[in-house]
């Protein structure tokens, strides 16, 4: 991690010295994390935050708020529309992702910015038409979408007869109360099941 840390150091030097700093988007990222016993779970597979949440940290001096938090959550897909957005070029073709440039200009505004994630193993595109019991490489963990907008994330497990998942993650950042078999919650839930 010092190499790393060193290594980005120079980088940002390099920029300041240069006079680049305010021209150039800067942005840190990693591989998501590892869960290390939360949800009972020693991997990266599942779709709990403590095994998905990555650092996401971005600079442009003078041009995007410099040293807040953007609670907001936030995909990697949102990363290339972002890119294309800063440097004034259209998008070749319809992506998923969402350009953050409001949330980067703007970061403790709300915003109901909606994150859809899949884990289909190592499988893609027609290679996801039939859910195996484990996937692909090792992982016994099954298949799953989740939703994740504003404060709630929805977890739906693919294979037949799993739960759905429903989490108010300001109340219940570590995941633990499963909102979906509440009936407070069940307009909440056919809601984002429906998203």
């Amino acid at each position: 991690a010092r190499a790393i840390d060193e290594g980005v150091g120079k980088i940002l030097h390099a920029l300041d010295e240069t006079g680049q700093s305010a021209r150039t988007l800067v942005v840190f990222t990693s591989d998501q994390g590892f869960a290390f016993g939360q949800h009972g779970l020693r991997m990266k597979v599942a779709p709990y935050d403590a095994a998905l949440r990555a650092p996401l940290i971005v600079s442009m001096p003078g041009t995007i708020s410099e040293g807040k938090v953007c609670t907001t959550a936030v995909g990697g897909h949102d990363l290339v529309p972002t890119f294309f957005a800063f440097a004034g070029i259209d998008l070749p073709w319809a992506m998923h992702g969402r350009d953050l440039t409001q949330l980067l200009r703007n970061p403790e505004r709300a915003s109901d910015h909606p994150v859809f994630m899949t884990y289909t193993g190592w499988a893609y595109g027609s290679e996801t038409g039939n859910i195996p019991a484990e996937s692909k490489h090792g992982s016994k963990y099954p298949w799953w979408v989740s939703y994740r907008r504003g404060n709630f994330k929805y977890i739906r497990h693919l294979l037949p007869g799993e739960i759905e998942e429903l989490y108010q993650l300001d109340a219940d950042p570590d995941e633990l109360t499963n909102l979906a078999m509440d009936a407070d919650y069940a307009e909440q839930l056919a809601e984002y099941r429906q998203a």
